[in-house]
């Protein structure tokens, strides 16, 4: 637990780094920090661990969710193309709005849809995905003349065959993706039908091997004549296809009968189905749009998995500031069809951030006073309550860009997650709130029984945030599986929930460390940047991040930004003045779940007129 004086010592510091307001600077559009695809047949083949691969990028490691036999929920990304503003690692700044996703408790898989050949998912997209439980999909896409001679050339020989799967399972181990969706619509030689299914197999197969959990689908497009001809339907024409893979993504212009027949055909693999619905309304069932809700309703009766394709829908038709409400409409339409699944942690921490801001917090203090969009700093959000009864606000925060605005029943009471948290020993339970006088936090164990809580002697208050800590000590092996909160004084009450932690208690030895440095290398690039990498900190803490600081000569700060990546790259346009001498560093780490700063580095950068020259450590006081 941090102490009342450590807070004091970082809250004065964030004071001095506010004298100025400056724009929050997370990335260059210009930079080696975006993610993009491969667009070429001959690029995808020329790949090689030593070419164009990075050990940078360290996505989120895949959370196990409570899962039984079930239908599955599968949402196809397409939003204008792909690559975006979610293409930055760092994230960037904009005054756009942008599209997210943080329904991750009502879906199953992801694919991140592009139309280029191959498609890497967005490190963003990969650490929200898998932080919460989901699968994520890269696809692999041919069309049109230019897709029907690259399938050409792909299935001209076993040897290119292997090739490619060998350059695609490379690609996902690399970026810890969970496989493909193989989206081929156009027509297939009819002598190169057998070497496609040898694809499919080969591909599914080699995946496995690297993630036994692995995913590969084939899209309803290619028959087994290979005829671009989409079925809607599970038949002979594209059986042989789904046979070679974990399974298929039906075309959309299905009918209520065509869907009675797949299942019949997929046997005991009917929920390795998916009854495709595009957002759009393209030929499909119900229009979509908001009748999404009237597809997805027959594939739900059916007991057949769904894909959802195109969300994006709700942000390019309609006005894009509305976006949360008519994506909150959209979903509640859709909730009563989905299965919510139940996270396994082995602790808790949210901010309660969508990923995005107007302006960017650090325990209530605005640091930066730009839109921000960076969906890796997205956090958890309700998954067992209504979304009638909470709303995410983007006006102020205690850590990143949103707070939770909660509308209590009658009672004042606020059902927030369901979980499955093993608590084995001494625990502490932290919770920031604005809007009322008093919340009292409540955890359910498995066994049915409200688990006492100790509030600790000191609570603070901190620009306005109301900060409680409770202990809790389980004497027997229990599991949280439900967190709700309560405010017993004031029924209807509309309470401003910024942070939740409920974790162990961190060993007395955690503190400041200035022994081990923060910093593994620093590199000097062309286009007048640095990239500061770091030593592998996600290994020893995985629930920490850097926060990177500017200092220039005037004793003014800038915050750069936050990081859970094992780099970071600072351009010289960031913290460039009129006539500087140096400009220095400050990263700091600290764990999430309490805020305790892990460890403090800071850099002495010398600079001229133009670029940075070179660099020495500062040393530490």
């Amino acid at each position: 637990m941090v102490s009342y004086k450590e807070y004091k010592e970082f809250i004065s510091f964030l004071s001095i780094a506010n004298q100025t307001t400056h724009e929050i600077l997370m990335s260059s559009k210009e930079s080696s920090t975006v993610c993009s695809p491969i667009r070429t047949l001959s690029d995808l083949l020329n790949l090689s661990s030593s070419s164009c691969m990075t050990s940078r990028l360290k996505c989120s490691q895949l959370v196990s969710r409570y899962t039984s036999p079930r239908q599955k929920i599968l949402l196809c990304h397409d939003m204008k193309g792909g690559y975006l503003e979610d293409k930055h690692t760092q994230g960037c700044q904009t005054d756009e709005s942008c599209y997210r996703f943080f329904r991750w408790h009502l879906i199953d898989m992801f694919v991140y849809f592009a139309h280029e050949l191959v498609t890497i998912p967005p490190v963003v997209w990969i650490d929200c995905a898998h932080k919460n439980g989901v699968q994520i999909l890269g696809t692999f896409i041919t069309e049109f003349d230019k897709g029907k001679e690259i399938c050409r050339q792909l299935l001209s020989s076993d040897h290119v065959v292997n090739q490619v799967v060998d350059a695609l399972v490379l690609l996902m181990k690399w970026h810890s993706f969970d496989g493909y969706l193989l989206n081929i619509e156009n027509p297939i030689e009819s002598e190169h039908v057998e070497r496609l299914l040898s694809f499919v197999s080969k591909l599914k197969l080699a995946c496995s091997e690297i993630d036994r959990n692995s995913i590969v689908l084939w899209y309803d497009s290619v028959t087994i004549n290979g005829d671009l001809k989409w079925q809607n339907q599970l038949n002979e024409l594209n059986q042989s296809f789904f046979n070679a893979c974990d399974g298929i993504f039906l075309n959309y212009t299905w009918k209520s009968e065509m869907l009675v027949q797949s299942k019949i055909n997929a046997g005991q693999r009917y929920r390795d189905v998916f009854v495709g619905i595009d957002v759009f309304g393209r030929g499909c069932f119900g229009g979509g749009g908001f009748n999404t809700s009237e597809a997805i309703s027959l594939s739900h009766e059916m007991d057949l998995s769904t894909a959802i394709f195109a969300p994006g829908w709700l942000f390019e038709t309609l006005d894009a500031k509305q976006f949360i409400e008519n994506d909150r409409k959209f979903w509640n339409l859709l909730e009563p069809y989905t299965n919510q699944r139940t996270l396994q942690l082995k602790s808790l921490t949210t901010y309660f951030s969508d990923g995005c801001g107007e302006k960017f917090f650090l325990h209530g203090l605005e640091i930066a006073n730009n839109s921000w969009y960076n969906l890796s700093l997205q956090s958890y959000l309700p998954n067992s309550s209504s979304e009638n009864v909470w709303s995410l606000k983007h006006d102020d925060a205690y850590f990143g860009g949103s707070y939770l605005e909660l509308h209590g029943d009658t009672k004042g009471y606020f059902n927030l997650f369901r979980c499955c948290l093993p608590v084995k020993s001494r625990w502490e339970a932290i919770i920031v709130f604005k809007g009322s006088d008093d919340v009292m936090l409540e955890l359910t164990g498995d066994d049915g029984k409200m688990i006492p809580l100790d509030q600790s002697e000191i609570d603070l208050v901190i620009r306005g945030w109301k900060r409680k800590t409770c202990r809790l000590t389980a004497n027997e092996q229990l599991s949280i599986t439900n967190v709700s909160i309560r405010d017993e004084k004031n029924a209807n009450a509309i309470v401003k929930l910024g942070y939740l932690s409920i974790h162990p208690v961190e060993s007395p030895s955690l503190q400041v460390s200035s022994a081990s440095s923060l910093i593994k290398s620093i590199e000097y690039n062309s286009n007048a940047s640095i990239t500061v990498n770091f030593v592998d900190f996600l290994q020893e803490h995985p629930s920490s991040m850097i926060f990177v600081f500017a200092r220039d000569q005037f004793e003014y700060y800038t915050f750069l930004g936050a990081t859970h990546q094992s780099y970071f790259v600072i351009f010289c346009s960031t913290i460039n003045s009129d006539k500087p001498t140096h400009s220095t560093l400050i990263l700091r780490q600290y764990l999430l779940n309490s805020f305790i700063l892990l460890n403090e580095q800071t850099l002495s950068i010398p600079l001229d007129s133009k670029c940075l020259k070179g660099f020495c450590p500062e040393k530490l006081s």
